[in-house]
């Protein structure tokens, strides 16, 4: 019996994407996320305190450990693209998303920067700074509904209908 074709983008180019069925980029987004939603925290509190210090160095700090857990979740996610076929719309949703968290990470590495970088001794922030950051957000909140169509609509690299369907299946 002829079985159906290996729908190419459910399965990891190599093994540094994840096993089949659990990839990790979608694990490794959550650093900066985590970290760039916590530096623009820390920036309103910064800018309500009469000592901001702490809170000033924090975001950058959080900034910079957000930028490396970026371009970790970039080459997991760039290793999932390639499997996605040329000419497809989950191709195209994949180059946007893609695009848009390169944005967004140039956006953050401005912001640290105006900030006179992770080891300035600079006790304030700056507004335009934190308008960076913000806007960072919004562009990575668009990427990652971009993202939620990659595996959710499109089910990039998400085991295939069989395997789901053995998983909803009632136990003996």
């Amino acid at each position: 019996m002829h079985s159906p074709p290996r729908p190419a983008a459910k399965y990891p180019l190599t093994r540094i994407a994840g096993p089949y069925g659990h990839p990790f980029h979608p694990i490794a987004v959550i650093i900066p996320i985590g970290a760039w939603v916590s530096s623009v925290v820390f920036d309103f509190i910064a800018i309500t305190q009469s000592s901001p210090a702490p809170f000033v160095m924090g975001a950058r700090i959080l900034i910079v450990i957000g930028l490396i857990g970026a371009v970790v979740a970039a080459v997991l996610g760039f290793l999932d693209w390639l499997t996605i076929p040329r000419g497809t719309p989950a191709r195209a949703t994949g180059t946007t998303h893609m695009i848009l968290n390169l944005i967004a990470m140039g956006i953050f590495l401005a912001s640290l920067l105006l900030r006179g970088g992770i080891f300035s001794d600079s006790e304030g922030v700056s507004t335009f700074a934190v308008i960076l950051s913000v806007s960072g957000l919004a562009i990575l909140s668009l990427s990652g509904w971009l993202g939620g169509k990659l595996a959710h609509t499109f089910g990039v690299r998400v085991a295939d209908e069989q395997t789901q369907r053995e998983g909803l299946e009632p136990l003996p």
